[in-house]
C-alpha cells in the first residue's frame, strides 16, 4: 500500500485528527502484515501529536519489529525523522508498561493540559 501523506493532511502534519486519518488508513493493512509506504514528499511541518496518533498508536496492536519491517517512511525531512523516532521510542515504552503505569501517565498528561 502506498499513501502520499500530503494528499491526506496537507503540508502540515501536526494535529491528532490528521494523525488519526493516517492511522485509520494504515492500521488494518499493517495488522494483516502488508507493506505500507508513507510518502512525506511536500510535507513541511511536523509535530508529535500527529505522529503519536498516526504511528505511535500502532504499537498498541503491533510489535515494534513488525512495524519496522512493514512500515516504510520516505521523503521525510531530518527534523520530521527525529520527531518520529522520539515518538516511536516513547510509544514502545508506553505500550510495554503495565496498565497501571499507562493510566498514571494518562492522568499526568490530562492534569497538565487542564493546568494550561
Amino acid at each position: 500500500m502506498y499513501l502520499q501523506v500530503r494528499t491526506l493532511v496537507g503540508e502540515n502534519a501536526m494535529t491528532l485528527d490528521d494523525g488519526k486519518a493516517i492511522f485509520q488508513s494504515i492500521h488494518e493493512p499493517l495488522l494483516h502484515g502488508e507493506k505500507v509506504e508513507l510518502d512525506f514528499d511536500g510535507v513541511k511541518v511536523f509535530a508529535s501529536p500527529f505522529f503519536n496518533a498516526g504511528i505511535g498508536a500502532l504499537l498498541a496492536d503491533l510489535k515494534a519489529e513488525d512495524l519496522r519491517t512493514n512500515l516504510h517512511i520516505v521523503h521525510i525531512s531530518d527534523f520530521g525523522s527525529r520527531v518520529l523516532r522520539r515518538v516511536i521510542d516513547n510509544a514502545k515504552e508506553y505500550y510495554s508498561s503495565s496498565p497501571e503505569q499507562r493510566n498514571a501517565a494518562s492522568r499526568i498528561v490530562e492534569d497538565t493540559i487542564k493546568a494550561m
